[in-house]
């Protein structure tokens, strides 16, 4: 029983941090990209080049 109540502790006390390290990161900065950005592409967005031209729109 004891590794039962050490198991359910640990994965409370993981799932509790990851938590507010999750809403830290999204209160400060955000999860998500704008919905401009989805649309015209995350690697436009962040690196400024399409990362697989080849298989751009309209070819």
């Amino acid at each position: 029983i004891a590794q039962i109540i050490g198991i359910v502790g640990i994965f409370a006390w993981v799932f509790l941090a990851s938590l507010a390290v999750w809403l830290i990161i999204k209160a400060i900065m955000g999860i998500r990209v704008s919905e401009e950005e989805e649309y015209e592409g995350v690697d436009i967005a962040e690196c400024g080049l399409e990362a697989y031209p080849e298989f751009g729109v309209g070819k």
